[in-house]
């Protein structure tokens, strides 16, 4: 496999290993921050999974 390749799957898997904890529901607890950590972690693995996406467009299109 060469290097292109390599870089692609990994931002897939990434991608993915992602997907899978978007709709994560919140655990309930007596920790007042608990919903604001759990909004962060929301809007922060929506931009990360658009940037992810952002760099595999990038990597696709080098020669």
């Amino acid at each position: 496999m060469d290097i292109k390749s390599s870089i692609i799957s990994e931002i897939d898997s990434r991608l993915e290993r992602l997907g899978e904890h978007k709709d994560d529901v919140k655990q309930e607890s007596d920790n007042p921050y608990s919903e604001v950590t759990h909004a962060l972690s929301k809007v922060i693995g929506y931009a990360l999974a658009g940037e992810l996406r952002s760099i595999k467009e990038y990597v696709e299109k080098l020669s």
